[in-house]
C-alpha cells in the first residue's frame, strides 16, 4: 500500500456535478456527485494498488474504500503508478453521465440515476460495480455534448 494520495476532479457547467477519480494508494474509485454538492451518489472501482485480497479479507479495509477482491479482479489489473497515467473525463447527457479516460481508453462509467457504474478491469458484477457493458457505453456516448 502507497501512502500517496492521488485525486483528479471535473465539475460539469450545467449540472453542477462533480466527477472524482480519487486512489487512495489501496485502490482507485470513480465518484459521481449530485447536483451542486459533493456528496457521491454513484461510484466505481477503477483499480487496486495491491494484490486482489480475498473476500474474507475485505472487511479488514474499513474506513476507506476497499480494493476489489479476487475473483472481482486480478492482479492484472493493478495500477501501482497512476500519476505515470494521462486520465481524462468525458462528461455526457448535459453533466447526468460521465466516462474515465486511462490513457485515451474509456475505462470506467458512471450515470447519475445508476448507483453503480462499469469497470474495465472488473471480471463480475458486485459490490465494486459492473462489468463493462460496451453496448450501454455506445448508447450514452451517442448523446454527447
Amino acid at each position: 500500500m502507497s501512502d500517496e494520495v492521488f485525486m483528479l476532479e471535473s465539475v460539469h457547467n450545467t449540472s453542477r456535478r462533480a466527477a472524482v477519480f480519487e486512489d487512495d494508494g489501496t485502490s482507485g474509485w470513480l465518484y459521481l456527485s449530485g447536483v451542486g454538492d459533493r456528496k457521491p451518489i454513484a461510484d466505481v472501482w477503477i483499480h487496486n494498488r495491491i494484490n486482489a485480497p480475498q473476500a474474507s479479507e475485505i472487511a479488514n479495509y474499513r474506513g476507506g474504500p476497499p480494493p476489489a477482491a479476487a475473483g472481482f479482479a486480478d492482479d492484472s489489473t493493478i495500477c501501482h503508478a497512476p500519476e505515470n497515467h494521462t486520465w481524462t473525463f468525458t462528461w455526457y447527457e448535459d453533466g447526468e453521465a460521465v466516462v474515465m479516460h486511462c490513457d485515451g481508453v474509456p475505462i470506467a462509467m458512471l450515470i447519475a440515476t445508476e448507483p453503480h457504474g462499469w469497470s474495465r478491469n472488473l471480471k463480475r458484477d458486485g459490490p465494486w460495480g459492473n462489468r463493462w457493458d460496451e453496448e450501454r457505453y455506445n448508447a450514452v456516448t451517442q448523446k454527447v455534448i
